[in-house]
């Protein structure tokens, strides 16, 4: 108590030293954003508000363009300006082709700060051209990088959609998406009498001439329609184009599509006549064989595994014909990718299929849906439930009776929990030996996603493999705690030591909760492998329906009798141990080696190889036989096969001379640097037949750069 309290004191005597009113000198800048085309000229305007304590004296800032825009200087120079009473205004200090460098006075504006001038693109790509502000110090202007223009074709109209591509059918009706042709300048487009330009649709398809809408500065009246199959002349009305605005036409297509069109996209191809009409073509839909388009009312982020009826599970699925498509007679396919649907309530314009393939009632995968018409959209509301292994995206596909295959995402899918390892402030994975008992493992912390992300039931740590049926694991000492309001009836192990299984029985409901698990031991026969050795997480189900247990059902005590269950796999892979070898004898005395040198020494006293160590790709090379006696270790050499094999006590360490692979009781263990022959010596990387023996690079062998030296210290072995 008296700490809580001491450490109370030191907090309110800090909070104490920090300014009651704290204020930063800072900025907010916006840019006025046109649409143009890669060659365009824009008129740009740039404000700058001051934030906090406002701007600072006699600093500087600086405005940059980005590629293929420079500053237009014939004819122009930059108007700066400052709103507000003061009279006194940054001032240009330096200005090239792409930047322009300013100086703020000694006496601050205190209002904003509107910079205007004119850019003109050379080239530029299609999308947002940038400009980068950004203090070159202490002006008190913050960064920032703002889209001024939008860039939109290549002549000197624009051609820009104003709504999606519509997907569209055979029909006399068929409406694609909504366009604009944009003068980029005002004197773009020619103010002659009967000024005109056509509109071209594809092959086998015309204009509907009653529906199709065309308007210039918005008014319908402004231009002329004539028609002549697919082509449209539009005609200007004398005296409506200015050379004073920029003129803008608005086009609203209605197509009439006949059979013999080809699919695919609808694009209309923009011809000048004398109007100076110099604008790129304009895809406005794609013509499909069957146009019904599968949409769901929002993405939803959910917990793998979790089954819930609230609105953050529950999704709004539409299915629009988008004309004459589907067939009523045949059944609409859907399946679901990654997890379940449950419908909720009834289907609007279909019906659902019975029988197997259902979510009537039920969680499945797959089922049927039968249009009640060709031409009414069908909609249901669904609940969601992951898989436990689906992080990543929840999916939907529909396909069949005049649906053309379609995937779409329902939700983004969160593991239930992350789960982290510590053996110490510096380790995660246990190193541990084989033919010992009960070793220490790390600790394991699992960490749910959000509140009630581990649901009520049995959950299981193993191995998950065959190779490693010598673990076991040993719950004599285990202890657990928990954060949050997340409730643990036990952590035990059961099948003779193959699972821990943790057994949560009550969700938490107020906030993401943790469980720590300690004192887990093991036990490793002499069988089990070299190297790393991961655990799985996952839930225990029921594997297939038991009387009243359906398949796949959660919650259910793996121990109770006559319950067949499968662990279903949340997290496959967390490093936890490191099969190191089996119980070494200690070394005594220090040994260091120096590179390109004969010479070594064993504590005291110096002794004599009769090849000297080096380096190559980065790795100590040692006398093959040198390398044995470190290790404590029988060698036996075939210059045969070429094949060196290090034996001590039950471990068993080869490789061949010629491939980089070292086999550890039969497990290969990749290395960066082969073996060598030099001077009809067989030379060896040290450090990974020094690991295969339990002795760890950079504590017990320390390799120091400057005295090019290798050590190995006490207790190495």
């Amino acid at each position: 108590m008296k700490r809580k309290l001491s450490l109370l004191m030191v907090l309110m005597m800090m909070l104490t030293l920090i300014p009651a009113n704290m204020a930063f000198a800072a900025s907010d800048a916006v840019v006025n954003t046109t649409t143009t085309s890669a060659d365009g000229t824009v008129n740009f305007q740039i404000q700058i508000d001051p934030k906090g304590t406002g701007f600072e004296p006699n600093g500087s800032f600086e405005i940059a363009l980005g590629e293929n825009a420079e500053w237009l200087t014939s004819g122009s120079t930059f108007v700066i300006n400052v709103a507000g009473s003061s009279p006194v205004q940054p001032t240009k200090e330096r200005e090239t082709e792409k930047r322009v460098e300013f100086k703020m006075p000694a006496t601050v504006p205190a209002g904003e700060i509107v910079i205007t001038g004119k850019v003109q693109l050379d080239g530029a790509s299609a999308g947002d051209q940038k400009v980068t502000i950004e203090d070159l110090g202490n002006s008190g202007v913050s960064r920032q990088v703002l889209t001024y223009a939008v860039v939109s074709g290549s002549g000197s109209v624009i051609s820009r959609r104003l709504e999606d591509v519509k997907t569209v059918t055979r029909s006399a009706q068929a409406v694609g998406a909504e366009f604009e042709l944009r003068e980029v300048s005002a004197k773009a487009l020619s103010t002659a009498n009967g000024a005109s330009f056509k509109l071209r649709l594809p092959k086998d398809m015309s204009w509907n001439q009653a529906d199709t809408v065309v308007t210039l500065n918005n008014v319908a009246a402004d231009v002329t329609k004539t028609f002549s199959d697919r082509e449209m002349t539009v005609t200007f009305a004398n005296g409506k184009i200015s050379d004073s605005v920029m003129d803008r036409i608005i086009v609203k297509p209605v197509i009439s599509i006949s059979k013999d069109a080809k699919f695919g996209d609808i694009e209309i191809e923009v011809i000048d006549v004398n109007a100076n009409m110099d604008a790129d073509d304009v895809k406005v839909a794609e013509y499909k064989e069957f146009g019904a388009v599968l949409e769901v009312d929002k993405v939803k982020s959910i917990v793998a595994g979790t089954e819930k009826t609230s609105k953050e599970y529950t999704v709004k699925i539409t299915l629009d014909p988008n004309g004459a498509s589907f067939i009523p007679s045949r059944t609409i396919d859907f399946t679901v990718a990654g997890g379940d649907l449950k419908l909720k309530g009834s289907v609007t314009g279909g019906t659902m299929e019975t029988g197997k393939d259902t979510i009537s009632g039920k969680y499945d995968d797959e089922f049927g849906i039968q249009a009640n018409s060709t031409t009414a959209k069908i909609e249901f509301e669904a609940y969601l439930k992951a898989d436990w292994d689906a992080n990543g995206e929840l999916k939907l596909t529909a396909k069949g009776a005049g649906v053309e295959e379609q995937t779409i995402k329902l939700a983004d899918v969160l593991a239930p929990a992350k789960i982290t390892t510590k053996v110490d402030d510096t380790k995660t994975v246990a190193d541990v030996v084989v033919g010992l008992q009960n070793q220490a493992t790390p600790e394991i912390i699992i960490t749910e996603t959000e509140a009630g992300s581990l649901a009520e039931g049995y959950y299981v740590f193993d191995l998950n493999q065959a190779r490693y049926a010598g673990v076991e694991f040993i719950d004599s000492t285990v202890k657990f705690e928990t954060t949050g309001d997340i409730s643990v009836d036990d952590v035990y192990t059961i099948e003779n030591g193959d699972k821990v299984v943790v057994y949560v029985d009550g969700e938490s409901n107020k906030e993401a909760s943790s469980i720590v698990i300690k004192g887990l031991t093991v036990t490793l026969d002499r069988a089990v492998p070299f190297g790393q050795l991961d655990l799985r997480f996952g839930a225990v189900v029921a594997d297939g329906d038991q009387g009243t247990i359906t398949d796949g059902e959660f919650g259910i005590d793996p121990e109770k009798k006559s319950f067949e269950y499968e662990v279903e796999t949340i997290i496959e892979k967390v490093p936890f141990l490191n099969v190191v070898t089996e119980v070494q004898t200690a070394r005594q005395q220090k040994t260091v080696f120096t590179l390109d040198s004969t010479t070594y020494t064993v504590g005291s006293e110096t002794k004599t190889l009769d090849a000297a160590p080096y380096i190559s790709n980065n790795r100590t090379m040692l006398p093959i036989g040198t390398v044995a006696q470190l290790a404590g270790a029988t060698l036996n050499y075939s210059a045969t096969t070429r094949t060196a094999v290090f034996t001590k006590d039950n471990l068993v360490v080869s490789m061949n001379l010629d491939t980089n692979i070292l086999l550890v009781n039969g497990s290969p263990v990749p290395m960066d640097a082969k073996p060598e022959i030099v001077n009809s010596r067989a030379f060896v990387p040290v450090v990974y037949v020094a690991q295969a023996f339990g002795i760890q690079n950079g504590i017990d062998i320390v390799y120091d750069a400057a005295t090019r030296t290798v050590t190995l210290f006490p207790n190495a072995q």
